[in-house]
């Protein structure tokens, strides 16, 4: 029988801003196993064209998928990656219409239906975990069946006569180590590879999309280090990322873990990097992951307003936030800490709190998002419903990203503004203290927000009003009208705050802030907040 074969894409960005920093330093983890888990099956030919790690164009990228004459073509995607994915589907379906496209990842999985009636291009969705429902959709295929007659198949998002029908979900693959490795083979040689130990996460975050469950269901101790021998063996990397979504969430098992790499000698040979919660760290296992190679861990700290933690289900304090920060530095671990700006009802007091906490904890690598409704989330359903202090500004999905994104407009502080409180939280936390040197590597390091961040920096002509001096909250309360005035409060505090901090940051770092400060007290007219409630 003719082998079905089989393209799987991740699609390139529609906007690259230097190419060098948008291709991402590993292959995507997904399609990996997808095609380590199909080719464990006869009767299938598999390739993967991952624009990204490549650096390709879309026309690069669908004409390096037609070259291998594929019966079905399966693209992954993020929320904020789905319009460049149709398009490259769109781009195969205009040169191939004979081709079955089919579209995975936890955007489908959070709104399958939705999905399948926004995009045409796709002929098939898989919702949920996608190694058994992709390989039963191939093998369904390969024997002739018609896509539309699967709707008994869970997993699936189908195109019938009757309509679009989500078949039900299927149930998580509970033994993990029964999935094949990733298939790195196929992907260009890298410097960093992605290790899965376990998949899954208990808590319940209200912004978190959360694919793989609120369970964490771990691999065992033998099947994680035979892959990181293999690893270490064929490709060489120079660094490793566990993509767990909380690495340490079992203590023991973590321990046990890292006993093994040190007994196998891994930190001689690569680093490793890793998040998880501030619950799951203490001095004793953050000293044996920095033994066993690690270079950083990240911690996701979301706020620093103890009543926020509490409402969003984080199940952390700023007490145990400090508690893990102090823990990191006495074990010499750098972490990467995460923050978001603009929880459901935040105001400008809340923020406060969440840079303060910042500043205190002095992460090595402070990231500072802005709440995304992403689709599936409790934010999601708080933001459709205009509840929570929250109005939609935009369904398109290039504008859910949480550094550079506009898909939210907030009650209590106008959308400019809190993005003018995310660039002086990173401004704060690096040059409070003192460190200088360290900010200039952020912005290097992630520069694509970088030119963002100088960009909402800089001062511009347009930001300042007809009279030639900068917009303050006069200018904005007459922009805005008399039915944001809440924002008008806000502004005024704002601006208080910031001069305060200033005056503070002056005195203790003297002669190093007036050019950085340029603009932190200057406005503009909030065109968001005065105009009416178009979506973008």
């Amino acid at each position: 029988m003719t082998p079905f074969r089989v393209v799987l894409v991740n699609p390139p960005p529609f906007q690259v801003l230097e190419p060098e920093y948008d291709r991402p330093p590993f292959g995507r983890v997904g399609l990996a196993y997808l095609a380590g888990y199909l080719r464990r099956y006869e009767g299938f030919r598999i390739e993967i064209v991952d624009a990204k790690l490549e650096r390709l164009s879309f026309d690069e990228t669908v004409r390096r998928a037609l070259a291998a004459n594929p019966d079905l073509v399966g693209l992954g995607a993020f929320t904020c990656e789905m319009k460049p994915a149709a398009y490259v589907a769109k781009l195969i379906k205009a040169r191939r219409p004979g081709v079955t496209t089919v579209i995975g990842g936890v955007h489908v999985t959070a709104i399958p239906e939705h999905t399948l009636r926004e995009f045409p291009q796709f002929d098939i969705g898989v919702h949920g975990e996608g190694e058994v429902t992709f390989h039963e959709l191939c093998d369904a295929l390969r024997s002739g069946a018609a896509a539309s007659s699967l709707t008994a198949t869970p997993g699936l998002v189908l195109r019938t006569d009757a309509g679009i029908v989500v078949a039900p979900s299927r149930e998580r693959i509970a033994d993990q180590d029964t999935i094949p490795f990733p298939a790195w083979d196929m992907l260009p040689r890298g410097d960093q590879y992605i290790v899965m130990t376990q998949r899954g996460c208990p808590f319940n975050c209200l912004f978190c999309m959360n694919p793989n469950g609120r369970t964490a269901r771990p691999r065992s101790i033998e099947n994680v280090m035979e892959e990181l021998r293999l690893i270490l063996d064929r490709y060489q990397p120079k660094d490793i990322r566990f993509g767990d979504e909380l690495f340490s969430v079992n203590m023991d098992r973590t321990h046990e873990l890292l006993d093994a790499m040190i007994a196998a000698g891994v930190q001689k040979h690569v680093t490793w990097t890793a998040q998880t919660h501030v619950r799951f760290v203490d001095r004793a296992i953050l000293s044996k992951m920095k033994e066993a190679g690690a270079r950083r861990i990240g911690l996701g700290i979301e706020t620093g307003d103890a009543e926020v933690l509490k409402a969003t289900g984080k199940g952390s304090t700023p007490e145990m936030i400090l508690k893990a920060g102090d823990a990191a530095k006495e074990a010499n671990v750098p972490i990467e800490t995460y923050f978001v700006l603009g929880h459901p009802n935040e105001t400008l007091k809340s923020m406060k709190k969440t840079i303060d906490l910042a500043v205190r904890l002095n992460p090595d690598t402070p990231i500072f998002g802005i709440m995304v409704p992403f689709p599936g989330t409790e934010v999601g359903r708080l933001a459709a419903a205009g509840e929570a202090g929250y109005r939609l500004r935009s369904t398109n999905w290039d504008d859910y990203d949480k550094q550079i994104g506009g898909a939210l407009e907030f009650a209590n502080l106008s959308r400019h503004q809190i993005e003018r409180l995310q660039v002086w939280a990173y401004v704060k936390v690096f040059l409070w203290n003192g460190r200088y040197l360290d900010f200039v590597k952020f912005c290097w390091r992630y520069r694509r927000e970088g030119f963002v961040l100088a960009k909402k920096i800089v001062v511009r002509r347009s930001d300042k009003l007809a009279h030639g001096r900068p917009a303050g909250a006069e200018d904005i309360a007459a922009s805005v009208g008399p039915d944001r005035q809440e924002i008008i409060a806000a502004t005024k505090e704002w601006q208080d705050w910031q001069r305060a901090d200033l005056t503070r940051l002056k005195k203790l770092r003297p002669g190093h802030t007036n050019v950085v400060f340029v603009d932190i007290q200057r406005k503009r007219p909030d065109t968001a907040a005065a105009g009416a409630g178009q979506t973008t």
